[in-house]
């Protein structure tokens, strides 16, 4: 569901705020890209699987005996550091360790039947680069069915890499390397030292924890032979995709949708009024641009409120580009009102006449025409205020800006701020936007979680309340071009209704 502004105003912002990004040409730098020659590491994609052993520990077992035995692991490491001769205990590595050294260091934690168990779900993987020592130490022959559930629950704990679970693993691969005399702190940092030894009973855990996984990741690269993951990371993805299947989830599928019958009272009552509005303030009936595309932008953001409030249809995807056509309706009025020069009213109103020329002409000839368009239609608007022959197409934009600058000029930039960018992928087809309408999340975390597609939905976010915003935003503008105009919508808290009843208004109907 979706959050409260309120909530999600509560919650503490841990980026770089948009103020403080870098600018280069048409592109806002990520602040990492300041820090220089910089390279990336994944720990789900590169480094997870390759510890896996430590995973399921830390996933299955509680906290105290996990620890506990990831600490008896490590002192063997110190204890057979010669046998390791250098090695890390990821899987690549520990598949070519000596049988006898692998016992020495696995087996006292193997021997604990808990243990033992959990580590069993490491056998169900036919490329696992160490299987024959695993198999060795633990008797078990587990089929996929009776380990997915600890699979699953184990990897989830640690697929967030800054997990309590994720953490304590990045310890033990920081550890090995301290146990192995690889990593040695220069003098002054011997706090920290401690730090790492009694973790996590020493020091700020809020200080601890992040100097654990930077210094993880910069020594990533010790545990891999080469540039890249270790081959076994994908081979693990891969055997995980080909033995269990997909979990789709609609995280934004709704039980009920919002009920606008009230809304749709005062809606009637406000467009009937809006007509009378229209009709007392017309002067002439000659062409008045400045009256006409007014009035008529203001009937064109309403209508779109009541699209949006029919069957739920604000609830939807296909609601998102109409609100990002109320959003540009009303900065283009604000724009038209704030110049308020004939001239421009004059070209805003050109201009549409112009591009329904254009249309017109483009399909004239070809035997395709889209379904959506009649031609006598295009024909007699393109016609309506001057013969098209001596009707101008322009082929730029209306006011020869963009909607930021018209904006600007207009005193609303706060409003395009706040909408344009994350309502303009939904126009464009942005991959963002397509994601969000068609991709749910797949539950299961040995398919990382990725993408599966889902039939056609109704979101939480519904944009009936930012459409009826825009109704009253530009009633206000309106009426400062055509006083005295004072009625406006108010939402109130809705009651809950079935999605997908369906719902109509008629605005020929007396309000009641």
């Amino acid at each position: 569901m979706a959050k409260s502004a309120k909530s999600h105003k509560s919650q503490t912002f841990q980026g770089t705020p948009l103020e403080c990004l870098k600018r280069d040409g048409k592109t806002l730098a990520a602040p990492t890209k300041q820090l220089g020659n910089i390279s990336f590491s994944s720990w789900v994609n590169e480094a997870l699987a390759d510890v896996l052993w430590s995973v399921l520990i830390a996933g299955l077992i509680g906290r105290e005996k996990a620890l506990a035995t990831f600490r008896t692991i490590l002192r063997a490491c110190s204890e057979n550091k010669d046998s390791l001769d250098k090695r890390l205990l990821s899987h690549s590595q520990l598949a070519s360790l000596d049988p006898a050294a692998f016992d020495r260091i696995f087996g006292p934690a193997c021997s604990d039947d808990e243990i033992r168990s959990a580590l069993a779900s490491l056998l169900v993987f036919e490329t696992l680069p160490d299987r024959n020592h695993w198999e060795r130490l633990i008797p078990q022959r587990p089929k996929w069915a009776e380990v997915f559930e600890n699979l699953c629950t184990a990897v989830a704990k640690s697929f967030n890499h800054q997990s309590q679970e994720a953490t304590d693993c990045r310890w033990v691969r920081v550890m090995t390397l301290v146990a192995e005399d690889r990593l040695v702190l220069p003098k002054g940092m011997e706090e920290r030292f401690d730090e790492l030894n009694y973790y996590p009973n020493r020091g700020d855990q809020r200080m601890v924890r992040p100097f654990i996984r930077a210094t993880e990741m910069s020594m990533r690269s010790f545990s891999t032979e080469g540039d890249g993951a270790p081959p076994w990371a994908e081979q693990f993805w891969a055997e995980c995709w080909d033995s269990t299947h997909c979990i789709p989830a609609d995280e934004d599928r709704l039980e009920c949708g919002s009920d606008y019958e009230e809304l749709r009272t005062q809606l009637v009552s406000l467009h009937q009024s809006l007509i009378a509005h229209f009709l007392n303030t017309i002067t002439t009936t000659a062409i008045d641009a400045r009256h006409d595309a007014a009035f008529g932008i203001v009937f064109y953001i309403i209508q779109m409120l009541i699209y949006a409030m029919a069957g739920s249809f604000g609830q939807t995807i296909a609601c998102r580009p109409i609100l990002r056509t109320a959003l540009e309706a009303y900065i283009t009025l604000c724009f038209l009102a704030k110049k308020d020069d004939h001239t421009i009213w004059m070209q805003y109103r050109n201009y549409g006449n112009g591009q329904s020329k254009l249309a017109y002409l483009k399909n004239v000839s070809v035997s395709d025409v889209p379904s959506f368009l009649a031609l006598e239609m295009l024909e007699t608007l393109a016609n309506e205020d001057i013969w098209m022959e001596f009707q101008d197409i322009n082929l730029g934009a209306w006011a020869n800006k963009n909607l930021r600058l018209m904006a600007t000029e207009a005193d609303v930039k706060d409003v395009y701020d706040k909408y344009y960018d994350a309502l303009s992928g939904y126009v464009h087809s942005n991959w963002t936007a397509v994601k969000h309408s068609v991709f749910g999340q797949c539950l299961n975390p040995l398919h990382r979680f990725h993408r599966v597609p889902l039939p056609p939905r109704y979101i939480a976010e519904d944009a009936v309340p930012d459409l009826v915003k825009f109704v009253n935003l530009s009633l206000d503008v309106l009426a400062s071009l055509y006083s005295p105009f004072k009625p406006r919508l108010h939402l109130k808290n809705q009651n809950p209704k079935t999605v997908g009843e369906a719902s109509h208004v008629d605005l020929q109907q007396n309000s009641s």
